[in-house]
């Protein structure tokens, strides 16, 4: 199993990382993923995938510790200064409609430079309430492998910087693809904003 998902990585193309910075060209080019159209949704949840993470507490977990919370995936690297940021400004942003309800994950693309202390002071630095950011940091494989069941693309560059998508995924309870978000313009991310609270309203039911 694990060996035909990280096979699937290196079927897909990787993002210009001098495009990231136009969203909206970016959003015609890249449609984004919706509900039964994204990879898993409605049959796969990510939670049965056996690989192990610490995350910016120095906390041992695997997924499956994620279950019962609807959460906001992203795959990013603390030393981009490029999309990165951007990338979790929108989930902050979804953080704040969302009043404490949901729980907000990045798991780096870059394990080799982001052990936990770096990801803890990366936390610090963009200000991730402890209680609903979980950062995460694993093995080279883990991350091929979570990166081709959520349809990141990424690349290491020459100059140790990574090309990759921007996409930004809804996760149900049970670790269901729900929702993707490709690109970070304030439209997409309201419009994972707003699934974001219909889901919570029919959790709520």
């Amino acid at each position: 199993m694990r060996f035909l998902i990280v096979t699937l990585i290196s079927l897909f193309s990787i993002s210009c990382s001098e495009k990231e910075s136009h969203d909206a060209s970016q959003h015609d080019s890249m449609p984004m993923v919706l509900e039964s159209d994204a990879p898993g949704a409605g049959d796969y949840s990510i939670y049965q995938v056996e690989s192990n993470w610490h995350n910016q507490n120095a906390t041992a977990l695997n997924l499956s510790a994620l279950v019962g919370r609807i959460q906001v995936v992203a795959m990013t690297y603390t030393s981009c200064e490029m999309s990165c940021p951007r990338i979790v400004a929108a989930m902050k942003e979804i953080e704040k409609k969302a009043n404490g309800q949901i729980g907000f994950v990045l798991v780096s693309i870059d394990p080799e430079r982001d052990d936990v202390s770096t990801l803890a002071a990366y936390a610090t630095k963009m200000n991730l309430a402890k209680s609903n950011w979980n950062l995460l940091t694993g093995s080279s494989d883990d991350v091929l492998e979570i990166a081709a069941l959520l349809g990141v693309r990424y690349q290491k560059m020459p100059d140790g910087e990574f090309a990759h998508s921007n996409i930004i995924t809804v996760l149900n309870e049970e670790g269901v693809i729900v929702h993707q978000q490709n690109g970070i313009a304030v439209d997409l991310t309201q419009q994972t904003s707003d699934i974001v609270q219909k889901l919570l309203e029919t959790t709520a039911r």
